[in-house]
């Protein structure tokens, strides 16, 4: 059996149409680049899809594995508390999530974190403002 890979991208959520149409386009982008891998994007609160609407948009979709991953920068009471709790992870940050039926294991990843990618796009938007 071949593996197919489902990627939950996971956002604050925001009173605001933009919060959720940033995280949107990378869930888009993601998909374009990596047409094999099946993309949802869910949020924590004020916007929608829910992460629960969100996960049941995997159905149909013959995804084995989901990898959950949020789209923030730095740790907070939603990366370590409310999410894993949300997507009922172990304290390894790995689960199972039932999808069409059956159990699809899911895994979590970190926030995005420093990283020189995050870097170079802070560089391009002041070279952008300037």
């Amino acid at each position: 059996m071949t593996e197919k890979l489902g990627i939950l991208a996971i956002g604050h959520g925001s009173k605001l149409p933009y919060n959720k149409e940033v995280v949107t386009q990378i869930a888009d982008y993601i998909a374009q680049k990596h047409a094999d891998v099946v993309v949802r994007a869910g949020f924590m609160e004020n916007s929608e899809p829910s992460l629960e609407e969100a996960i049941a948009g995997f159905a149909g979709t013959g995804v084995t594995k989901v990898a959950a991953v949020p789209v923030f920068l730095a740790s907070g009471v939603h990366i370590t508390k409310d999410i894993p709790e949300i997507l009922n992870l172990d304290e390894n940050g790995c689960g199972s999530l039932s999808i069409d039926g059956k159990d699809v294991p899911i895994c979590y990843a970190k926030p995005l974190g420093a990283d020189e990618l995050i870097a170079d796009l802070v560089f391009k938007r002041v070279e952008e403002a300037l």
